[in-house]
């Protein structure tokens, strides 16, 4: 086991000065001693403790961990009962991830566990503190946010996130752009030479490093000679981005249930069943997609059926109101916590692409309802999401503007 321990020290500096004897001076210089600065890690005086840094193995489990340090069974017991079914559960913590152990000493030289940190990531961590009352909480290590600011035109040959690569930008601040900011107005697989993007954001940096992306404060698009401006703005309650004109980018209902998929299949009243081997009506969308692939929520909404079907295989039923109701056939499995009255948002994961029930490979057959009948969701009218509201507006026009002049002066590689 790789260790790496911190022990309590006092470090003592001692200054003299010695000068050449003077007539009119005896003065003698006393040592000064010089209290050295905490060491501070997660929040808490490393130096107080023997800390134990190691990262959890394959089928480690904390109890095990823990038992190692001397904390008994029985407050195991008492720590996962008080974290299970919370985002805390000490059942899932994964392989790979890095801990530490602050533990201290008893008379016999053992070391006994007094805390335990876990780290979700690079930024984020839990601390399970078992000194007195037992405290189980998230914490992040310092960060430093800084404001940056992008600007690139898209080549032949290229592609948008070539092109964000280029300049730096991260893969996942790419995918904000496409896939949650733009998702509903732009396609980003039918970019086009010529087309030119600004963006201004936050970047996270630990000890120097760049560990993430913050938010995304104002975004400017250029698309076959349109514009398309992105603002981040709260209004009733909720983040959204809208445009220039106060109209929000995000529609009621996601284009698609999956990410870079095809469809393979569209709705239609007479089409040769691949399994069948008999023409009927489909009244679904296939999406192909790799087997595995995260299927998404299409609009907030109420889990009305999650269960395994014979021809429907793993699915799952979602009302959005009393319109409209979408279903997901075919997965390889529904997605954890997913279950009849559970509440999900747009975008949120609540199954994987597969092939049960009657399929011929890994797809998700998608079905809309609108007044309580199966209709194509591209051939019908979908409501828009609401629109900056009159008692926000003036905000968001000050807001907005201010943004817009941020963006405008932001040069482009060949203004450089």
């Amino acid at each position: 086991m790789k260790r790496s321990t911190t022990i309590l020290s006092v470090i003592l500096l001692f200054l003299f000065s010695c000068s050449s004897p003077k007539e009119d001076s005896g003065s003698v210089v006393n040592p000064v001693i010089v209290a050295p600065e905490p060491i501070i890690e997660y929040g808490f005086e490393a130096d107080t403790f023997l800390v134990v840094k190691d990262e959890i193995r394959s089928g480690q489990s904390l109890g095990k961990i823990l038992n190692e340090f001397g904390v008994s069974y029985s407050q195991i017991d008492k720590i996962a009962r008080k974290t299970r079914k919370t985002e805390y559960d000490v059942r899932y913590l994964k392989a790979g991830h890095p801990y530490a152990m602050f533990c201290v000493q008893d008379t016999a030289g053992r070391e006994n566990a007094q805390i335990f940190i876990y780290e979700e990531d690079k930024i984020n961590y839990v601390v399970y503190d078992f000194r007195d009352t037992l405290k189980v909480y998230q914490a992040q290590k310092p960060v430093e946010v800084k404001l940056i600011e992008d600007a690139g035109i898209i080549e032949k040959g290229s592609s948008f996130f070539l092109t964000g690569a280029s300049l730096g930008m991260s893969d996942r601040l790419c995918e904000i752009i496409s896939d949650e900011i733009y998702c509903w107005t732009l396609d980003f697989r039918h970019v086009q030479p010529g087309d030119r993007f600004k963006v201004l954001y936050e970047a996270k940096y630990l000890e120097g490093e760049f560990v993430g992306v913050g938010n995304v404060k104002a975004v400017y698009f250029n698309h076959l000679e349109k514009d398309f401006y992105a603002f981040p703005f709260h209004d009733g309650g909720f983040d959204d981005y809208f445009d220039q004109d106060g109209k929000n980018l995000r529609k009621f209902f996601l284009k698609t249930p999956v990410k870079n998929s095809r469809i393979s299949s569209r709705y239609s009243k007479n089409r040769f069943h691949p399994v069948q081997k008999k023409w009927k009506s489909h009244k679904g969308t296939d999406y192909a997609a790799p087997r595995g692939t995260p299927i998404w929520s299409t609009a907030d909404g109420v889990i009305e059926v999650a269960k395994y079907a014979k021809y429907n295989g793993n699915y799952v039923k979602v009302r959005h109101n009393g319109t409209f109701t979408t279903q997901y056939l075919h997965m390889s499995k529904i997605a954890k916590g997913i279950r009849p009255g559970t509440h999900v948002k747009q975008g949120q994961t609540i199954g994987y692409v597969g092939s049960t029930g009657l399929a011929t490979g890994p797809h998700v057959c998608y079905r809309f309802w609108k007044n309580g009948m199966q209709v194509d969701p591209f051939k019908s009218k979908l409501p828009p999401s609401d629109p900056i509201s009159n008692n926000s507006r003036v905000y968001f026009e000050t807001y907005r503007d201010s943004l817009s002049q941020l963006l405008n002066v932001i040069p482009f590689s060949e203004e450089f």
